[in-house]
């Protein structure tokens, strides 16, 4: 469009100046045929320049139609095979789904502590075992952390304070599953109570005080008892597969407590790559216990770090103070929460982990259609009610984990 207004313009620059030479030559009374041959002249250049431009304009225009037929042909071919693409890729994608829904039933079937773990496992009640998958979602009998109720002579609590007090325990192990490798990438520990009457609990940790329990004796019976299980009964179990125990503040400012768990360490080295302390974020995220977690760290103890917030900066501290794993709630993980302003999404979490070399592992996970999707995030551990629920350990008479 341009060029064609610069070649008007011109045209009529042109006229205007031959008309101007024109009116000249007739006010200096030049002879008509010499003003009849300049007119002829000027029209027969004009006349040649509007042929030209055109004869331009026109290959132009040629040059332009085929080259927008090219590339209609091939937006049109493109989007066939983009089409195309799409369908292909839904096939895979309904077959990875079958596939990574079957593999997930496989491995909280057979999913053990060691290579012959079923062993290790207290039998099931047959009404139990032919219990289907979603009418355990509802169960109580398990829990990732315990509530105390009222206080009943015969309920959960007073087991818990025999239990405690008594110093043995019965332990109820979850695989926390490796969806890529189909199999356990660790196991949490769970205390399994009995009360006198009613149905078994699972506790891993106490999120109240339960009356005459001391929190530190609670988590420090839980590492001992979990390192006992691993020496005794357990044996190779690995690196791949540690114990993680839920731990916090109380057991890091008790100094008799903290002494115990720090000495059967000391006794036992090789057992620290089978245990995994698991604390809450904001203690790892803070200086107040360094000096506790030098510590554990310095006997080779790790770490997992439970609900962080999403700030680089305190990934970068949990770094440095040892945490290699990460355990956020499915529900964060697939933005079913509300956040507060400025954190990150779910992706971003995964992403800023995985730059920093940190395992997540995704707690609470409900459904085997969240674990896919977990999967395609790139989450690989995760672990919950419906995908394997705990199961309590075999004891001998004397309280100790049998051997396979």
């Amino acid at each position: 469009m341009q060029r064609i207004l610069l070649a008007i313009a011109g045209a009529a620059a042109f006229c205007a100046a031959v008309t101007f030479l024109l009116q000249i030559a007739i006010a200096r009374g030049l002879p008509a045929t010499d003003i009849v041959l300049v007119t002829a002249s000027a029209t027969l250049l004009l006349s040649i320049g509007a042929a030209a431009f055109a004869y331009r304009a026109f290959n132009r225009a040629n040059l332009v139609a085929t080259e927008l037929e090219r590339l209609t042909r091939s937006m049109d071919a493109a989007i066939k095979d983009v089409s195309l693409r799409g369908d292909r890729e839904a096939t895979k994608l309904e077959e990875l789904n079958a596939a990574v829904s079957s593999r997930l039933d496989a491995s909280s079937a057979r999913i053990s502590p060691a290579e012959s773990g079923d062993d290790f496992y207290e039998e099931r009640p047959a009404a139990a075992a032919e219990t289907p998958a979603p009418a355990r979602k509802g169960r109580q009998a398990h829990a990732e952390s315990y509530t105390p109720g009222p206080v009943d002579a015969l309920g959960a609590d007073v087991a818990l304070r025999r239990m405690v007090a008594g110093g043995q325990a019965d332990l109820s192990l979850q695989p926390i599953i490796a969806a890529g490798r189909g199999e356990a990438g660790g196991f949490e520990v769970h205390f399994h109570i009995q009360p006198e009457e009613g149905k078994p609990v699972d506790i891993r940790r106490l999120q109240q005080p339960v009356a005459d329990v001391d929190p530190a004796a609670f988590e420090r019976l839980a590492v001992v008892s979990a390192t006992e299980a691993a020496r005794r009964g357990l044996g190779d179990i690995s690196e791949r597969m540690p114990l993680h125990v839920a731990v916090s503040s109380a057991l890091l400012e008790d100094g008799l407590e903290f002494a115990t768990v720090l000495d059967i360490f000391k006794l036992h080295p090789a057992l620290a790559k089978s245990v995994v302390m698991s604390l809450p974020a904001e203690l790892l995220e803070t200086s107040q216990h360094s000096a506790a977690l030098d510590l554990l760290s310095g006997l080779d103890i790790r770490f997992a770090a439970e609900d962080w917030s999403g700030s680089q900066a305190d990934l970068d501290k949990m770094k440095k103070a040892g945490v290699n794993a990460l355990k956020i709630a499915a529900d964060r993980l697939l933005d079913r929460v509300k956040q507060r302003k400025g954190q990150p999404n779910g992706a971003a979490l995964v992403e800023m982990a995985g730059e920093a070399g940190v395992d997540i592992i995704a707690t609470n996970v409900q459904s085997e259609e969240d674990a896919v999707s977990l999967i395609d995030m790139g989450v690989d551990l995760m672990t919950g009610e419906r995908l394997s629920p705990p199961r309590r350990l075999k004891t001998d008479t004397h309280g100790a984990i049998k051997r396979a």
